[in-house]
């Protein structure tokens, strides 16, 4: 059997009422899981993992040193530079890209976005019942006012006896 304790029943009292806003919190979290391990599986995982030197780059390739040897990448669309950074594999310097700043731009906000969101939306679950317990949630959804319907019950049940 297993014992889930207090700390569960807390938190699911702290949530209570926040079901759609943790249910897309989680999606996003999960979603950002994903984009981290499809990177993780791509060549491009060397611009996280890997250590960055600087080469010189001639004719559109780029030649750089790793523990007394030479290497080379193909760098298409440089001109002539003398400090570019490559990041390498030290398992396989042979194993190199040139530092990339849009694509690390575009996996990072494929990452940091949806926390930045999912975070933002799991605070909001509890505000949302702090203020239903206020009397400040919106009105939408809480049915019709008390004296509207006593009043109309009261004319429907006057012509219910006029009716007859």
């Amino acid at each position: 059997m297993v014992h889930t304790g207090p700390m569960r029943a807390r938190l699911g009292a702290w949530f209570d009422g926040a079901g759609w806003l943790v249910g897309s919190a989680v999606v996003l979290f999960v979603f950002a899981l994903l984009v981290v391990l499809l990177e993780f599986q791509s060549p491009d995982v060397v611009l996280w993992t890997g250590h960055r030197v600087t080469g010189t780059e001639q004719g559109g390739i780029v030649y750089y040193r790793w523990q007394g040897q030479t290497y080379s990448v193909d760098a298409p669309g440089y001109g002539s530079s003398t400090a570019v950074s490559v990041w390498l594999d030290p398992g396989d310097p042979g194993n190199a890209m040139i530092d990339n700043a849009a694509n690390r731009a575009v996996v990072a906000s494929l990452v940091g976005l949806p926390l930045i969101v999912g975070v933002a939306l799991l605070a909001v679950g509890p505000t949302r019942r702090y203020r239903w317990a206020r009397g400040v949630a919106p009105a939408v959804g809480y049915g019709l006012d008390p004296d509207f319907v006593a009043r109309h019950l009261r004319e429907l049940r006057r012509d219910d006896k006029n009716v007859q």
